[in-house]
């Protein structure tokens, strides 16, 4: 395990007060829980490398939370439905026995039940098998636990007691303590993220929480209001964690003058009030640190980004406020490669390439820690349109010869097995085989070969002058030699028609539609006509 002294050895003096802040032993249990690797595995440089990365990046912040990594500000807010939630929780690990029944109300806003809608259609009908003659509607949760359930009185007490106080006293803290950072989605209450850092998850981008460390914008907030031992996962204890009620990310541009707000978890839709709520903490700190008037709008004609796919691409042009007067400036968070944990050197590819600068969506996540070996290249196969779900490194007919895909882009013919369709854009193609026809087939030799009458009457055929060909329509046929008493119709007045005329005999002809001039003297006339026609094509 690395030491403290180790860690600052030869470090900038500027840096070292903000490292010995840091709780190392927690932090590599973090990053062991992260790689999926064994604590005695992670190699002391890796952790260092991890650490002085972030105390160079996040000096700026440092500076702004007054030389501390996390700054505390108390105040209350309006209870909301996730408080409850969590205070059911809690209710629910002494009184295991209510626990489905505390869970089916945990999404009320009051003690009062209003609507029968405000439930499930299976706790309902459980109500009514259960209760028939209870009149749930009108009635308090408390009522229904004391008079249908019989519950005990220090549960009615503690139920009640949820309901009671309308404000919630709890601490808000910005922090860009690595182990706040990496223990964003991890808490005692019943509520997650795919920031979690749970091994095997292969919907994990727990890889967005060591990318918010590193990185040279991202700090994280939260609500609190107690703290004390965790567990994650039956695998590390933290002795002293702040039991997080909501958290939420936010990055601040180079200038600090625009701070991108992401999603507030677990809810996401909160109040506008709460959310401004946490917005003028952060807002006033800035302003305060940067000397400028705490006055900010929001601004949506910039943009923030990643520009590694770790984490989850929440970050959007939506949030982003910004101080008066100042020019909004685009935020790229998630702009730090993250070294492999194992000491390889490699950086990891992220887990979720989608709407990242550096997209890379050939990269899948196999979901077994955030180790290089734990992302699988895939290949993108023209065939399919897709990605190969063999895993080929490259498409060849080695690999790939028991693909339908392949089989059906390098078809045999139906005549010969062992012999490839050359011009199988023109034919049916089922499993492999293309479907030989006379229509498209009469000039391979394949098909001669089994088709010698057809093939003999083709090169007879071939020996008749070519005519020469024109395309004109009725319409001018008829202005041309208004002579012959042509008729077009409707649509077949503008229709192209296609004029043949034979050196050999002289005669011009059409065949779509059919008519022929027969007429000698006429046709002689109608071909001068035609020729001319001709000729001026040329």
């Amino acid at each position: 395990m690395l030491k403290m002294n180790k860690l600052v050895e030869g470090v900038d003096e500027k840096y070292i007060p903000m490292l010995k802040m840091i709780n190392i032993v927690d932090f590599t249990k973090c990053i062991a829980q992260f790689s999926g690797l064994k604590l005695s595995s992670i190699k002391d440089e890796v952790i260092k490398d991890y650490l002085l990365t972030w105390a160079k990046n996040k000096y700026r912040f440092f500076e702004m939370l007054g030389n501390q990594i996390r700054i505390d500000t108390n105040f209350s807010y309006n209870r909301l439905r996730d408080d409850i939630r969590t205070e059911i929780v809690n209710i629910n690990r002494e009184f295991p026995i209510y626990a489905y029944w505390l869970d089916e109300f945990a999404d009320q806003k009051s003690n009062k039940i209003d609507s029968m809608y405000d439930f499930n259609w299976g706790f309902r009908n459980r109500l009514t098998e259960y209760f028939p003659n209870y009149k749930l509607v009108g009635s308090t949760i408390t009522h229904f636990f004391k008079g249908c359930l019989k519950a005990p009185d220090e549960l009615i007490t503690k139920i009640a007691a949820i309901f009671e106080n309308n404000k919630i006293e709890a601490t808000h803290t910005i922090s860009i303590d690595p182990v706040d950072m990496m223990l964003a989605s991890e808490n005692p209450y019943d509520w997650q993220s795919c920031y979690r850092l749970e091994v095997p998850n292969e919907s994990s981008h727990a890889d967005g929480c060591l990318a918010s460390v590193l990185d040279t914008k991202s700090l994280i907030t939260y609500v609190w209001n107690r703290e004390g031992k965790l567990k994650i996962y039956d695998t590390y204890e933290f002795k002293s964690v702040r039991y997080k009620r909501m958290r939420q990310w936010i990055a601040i541009s180079d200038n600090m003058t625009s701070i991108h707000f992401n999603a507030i978890y677990p809810g996401k839709n909160y109040e506008d009030a709460f959310e401004k709520q946490m917005r003028d903490i952060v807002e006033t700190i800035v302003a305060k640190y940067k000397n400028i008037e705490n006055i900010w709008r929001r601004d949506n004609s910039g943009d923030a980004y990643r520009k590694y796919g770790y984490g989850y691409s929440e970050f959007n042009q939506d949030n982003i406020w910004v101080c008066k007067d100042s020019e909004i400036e685009d935020i790229e968070v998630f702009d730090v490669a993250i070294k492999c944990p194992c000491g390889c050197g490699l950086e990891l590819p992220g887990s979720h390439a989608d709407g990242c600068e550096d997209e890379n969506e050939e990269i899948e996540y196999s979901g077994n820690g955030f180790i290089c070996e734990s992302f699988d290249h895939k290949y993108w196969c023209d065939y399919m349109d897709d990605y190969c779900e063999e895993g080929c490194d490259y498409c060849c007919e080695e690999n790939c010869c028991d693909c339908c895909y392949w089989r059906d882009a390098h078809p045999v013919c139906d005549l010969d097995h062992d012999t490839p369709c050359e011009d199988n854009h023109r034919v049916w193609i089922e499993d492999g085989i293309a479907e030989s026809c006379k229509e498209n087939c009469s000039e391979c030799p394949l098909w001669a070969k089994h088709h010698p009458e057809e093939a003999a009457a083709a090169e007879e055929k071939k020996s008749d002058p070519e005519p020469l060909k024109l395309e004109v329509s009725a319409k001018d046929l008829a202005d041309t030699a208004k002579w012959i008493k042509v008729s077009p119709v409707g649509d077949a007045a503008y229709n192209p028609i296609e004029v043949k005329l034979n050196e050999q005999t002289g005669l011009a002809y059409v065949e779509e539609p059919s008519f022929i001039i027969n007429e000698p003297a006429i046709n002689e006339l109608y071909t001068t006509c035609i020729q001319g026609m001709f000729n001026a094509s040329n």
